[in-house]
């Protein structure tokens, strides 16, 4: 830690001017101390919630969509979300969850299908369809 800086005084008959002066100097050097010093003092900054922004965990906030990208909700927090990635378009079926502030975020649990999967998939439907009938 610095010490603090004392004021000197000569016994010699120098202007009261130059006093005055060395005093300010001090004055301005201490005050910059105490700015830099200031920010480690303050408390870190809370977060505020955006307007409509909910904390309840019964109510997520729907997930958010980029330009290149639609999302059809299938269940509770079950989309179909249709994206590009990678100059290909990706057909995603996942759960989200819903984090501590209230967003909605993409889970683990999911599969992202290509076109040529997706294809398959649709012109299987009517088989599923019948094992599911069976049952």
């Amino acid at each position: 830690m610095p010490k603090s800086k004392e004021i000197v005084t000569s016994s010699s008959g120098s202007s009261s001017s130059s006093d005055s002066e060395e005093n300010e100097k001090v004055q301005e050097e201490e005050e910059e101390e105490r700015k830099r010093k200031a920010p480690a003092a303050q408390p870190p900054a809370v977060k505020k919630r955006k307007s409509g922004e909910s904390s309840s965990r019964s109510n997520p906030a729907p997930p958010r969509r980029g330009k290149d990208e639609d999302m059809f909700q299938i269940g509770k927090l079950r989309y179909v979300r249709v994206s590009r990635f990678r100059a290909k378009v990706l057909i995603d079926l996942r759960e989200f969850y819903s984090d501590n502030e209230g967003n909605t975020k993409p889970g683990r649990k999911g599969i992202a299908l290509n076109l040529e999967q997706w294809t398959q998939l649709k012109t299987l439907v009517p088989e599923i369809d019948a094992a599911i009938f069976k049952y």
